[in-house]
């Protein structure tokens, strides 16, 4: 039955909280997870194709952490529409839909408190590229290119307009990314201007009604570019900015740097070089990082800096009680040749066909509130390649300790740090079944996520054989949610134990 709730008894290998769904025509539609934090879940299901079939629609259910569930909705889409990005808030969960090479949109605004949703109509007044969404109360910021150029539009969700914000719209530039400051009720909208010799990057700080309340070109050095940037407040005038820089003009990371803001005026800039990283080369073999360092030093000798081919994807800043943690995964854009073939057997060609993104590691380092590196550290990243750039690696902070973990193939990979230090090495943690006998015979989709103080949320699919059903049904497909813990103390990943009332729960 779709939405079953399967207990756990304690003589359960494991003791795994775990949910099973048994899914819906399960190759007409997506499944998604969105977390809730201590509020729950969110497990929707939405058409593959939505231009085609009858079964045009979202079903979308609320679980609380035990898996028990709060509500569960039906709400009909308009055929053609397509959810491109997502955000949330404290109370709502937000959908971006657009209709393919078309100026209409629609925003779908779900209270997941009480499960009540609306779709708001509007335009994008051109055609966006679209690759930032985010919301500030009743108003949604839709960043993305036009003919090249980046913009954002700032629809009201009131009376249904579309403005687009000053100050954006220049030829070679790139927009950097979006960010809701919820403690001066601001959208921070970072770009970069990309110059000759150096490029140059700026901060553009947006009330709610698209008024441009602070527009600063961050301070640089000649010699280092500043490609990326993550705003967060010290309080109400001061504001830090930590990204990645390169040498000159060069696509390549080379380090992280730190700006502070005081109201307009720029305080400091800090430098932390990559070379300098006490474990940036970690997830190396060691017979490789003795040869990189070597490098450096021979370098350094000669008054010159090893220069790295990396490319980073910054995730948002961590904010503790007394430190700033920036996490970053390292990818490069890899290709592969393809040959073709003219009019004739003489106008043969290759083609240098995109492959994907290869990520190789993690990066994670912890400032003070002065900018000062307080440690840093690195996660091996094995074998994973996508088409579309998103984070990978997810994060729990506890106490003075650090879990980060990552999906591959119906497994889990972790590592425990504490600032330098590394308190446990990567592990794989299979992901578990219900049922003693249960043998999985397929797995897809694995993915994770931090829910909320120590714990994380996986899910996927899994196609299951258990020989004691063979009577019935021998094997089962399942969309699974397992709610895990890793008790670092254990230093191993440890399913949640329940309670006997939390096990008998149907």
């Amino acid at each position: 039955m779709y939405g079953q709730y399967i207990p756990v008894t304690l003589a359960q290998l494991d003791q795994a909280l775990r949910l099973e769904i048994v899914p819906h025509k399960e190759e007409d539609r997506i499944y998604d997870v969105t977390s809730l934090g201590d509020k729950g879940v969110l497990v929707s299901t939405q058409p593959r194709y939505s231009a085609y079939g009858n079964e045009n629609y979202w079903s979308i259910t609320r679980y609380d952490t035990t898996f028990g569930q709060q509500w569960e909705r039906r709400f009909e889409l308009e055929r053609g529409f397509e959810p491109t990005r997502t955000d949330l808030d404290s109370n709502y969960l937000y959908v971006l839909l657009s209709l393919p090479e078309s100026t209409k949109i629609k925003v779908f605004r779900l209270d997941y408190n009480t499960g009540e949703g609306e779709f708001i109509e509007g335009s994008t007044l051109a055609y966006v590229n679209v690759s930032e969404f985010k919301v500030l109360g009743n108003t949604a910021y839709i960043g993305g290119a036009v003919n090249f150029r980046p913009v954002v539009i700032a629809f009201s969700f009131f009376d249904k307009r579309s403005r687009v914000l000053p100050a954006l719209y220049e030829s070679r530039s790139e927009l950097s990314g979006i960010g809701i400051d919820s403690y001066q009720n601001v959208a921070n909208i970072v770009v970069s201007n990309i110059g000759r010799r150096q490029s140059r990057l700026y901060l553009k700080s947006f009330d709610y009604s698209g008024k441009i309340l602070k527009n600063i070109q961050l301070q640089s050095q000649k010699d280092k570019n500043l490609q990326t940037g993550k705003v967060t407040h010290l309080n109400e005038e001061e504001q830090v900015v930590l990204g990645n820089f390169s040498f000159k003009n060069s696509p390549y990371s080379q380090g992280i740097y730190m700006v502070k803001l005081d109201g307009d005026q720029q305080s400091f800039i800090k430098y932390y070089n990559f070379n300098d990283f006490e474990n940036f080369f970690s997830f190396m073999k060691p017979r490789r990082q003795e040869r990189v360092k070597m490098r450096i030093l021979h370098l350094r000798e000669r008054g010159k800096e090893l220069q790295h081919r990396y490319r980073l994807l910054l995730h948002d800043i961590i904010e503790t009680k007394d430190q700033y943690i920036l996490v970053a995964e390292a990818y490069y854009p890899q290709y592969r040749s393809s040959s073709f073939y003219g009019y004739s057997s003489l106008n043969r060609g290759y083609d240098r066909v995109f492959d994907g993104y290869r990520y190789t590691h993690a990066v994670v380092c912890g400032f003070d509130k002065s900018g000062k590196l307080l440690w840093d550290n690195c996660f091996q990243i094995m074998d994973h390649t996508s088409y579309y750039l998103s984070e990978i690696v997810k994060v729990a902070v506890e106490d003075d300790k650090i879990v980060l973990a990552y999906p591959e193939e119906g497994t889990i990979n972790t590592k425990v740090i504490r600032g330098n230090h590394v308190l446990k090495d990567k592990e794989n943690y299979k992901i578990k079944t219900n049922f003693e006998g249960d043998k999985v015979t397929d797995s897809e989709d694995a993915s994770i996520d931090h829910w909320y103080g120590p714990y994380f949320i996986t899910w996927g699919f899994q196609e299951i054989y258990n020989s004691k059903d063979a009577g019935v049904k021998p094997n089962r497909k399942v969309f699974y949610l397992n709610k895990i813990n890793y008790r670092s103390d254990a230093a191993s990943l440890l399913p949640e134990q329940k309670t006997e009332t939390e096990g008998n729960k149907r």
